[in-house]
């Protein structure tokens, strides 16, 4: 099974983007996640940045990221979203 990276909505845990295919750099005290995605489904989410949960699932635990201060961009040229996480919970499951 591979890790799958979910993008939701904190409210009512909309699912925005799903995908097996993102990077996590942990940088001092936060931690970078980019994911490829199309254009249009990145102004949606960059729309919610400051409602979005983002959930790394794997065989034997979940880990929740959120940034506390919406810091969510995006990068027409790579056509990448990129969060600067401030907050990680690792969940057994």
């Amino acid at each position: 099974m591979s890790n799958l990276l979910l993008i939701r909505h904190s409210i009512g845990s909309r699912l925005f983007y799903q995908t097996d295919h993102y990077d996590i750099q942990p940088r001092e005290d936060k931690w970078i996640i980019s994911v490829s995605i199309p254009e249009e489904q990145a102004k949606e989410i960059v729309k919610f940045k400051e409602e979005l949960n983002l959930f790394v699932v794997e065989e034997n635990q979940k880990t929740w990221y959120h940034s506390s201060d919406a810091d969510v961009v995006f990068n027409k040229v790579k056509n990448q979203i990129i969060v600067f996480a401030d907050h990680k919970t690792v969940y057994p499951i």
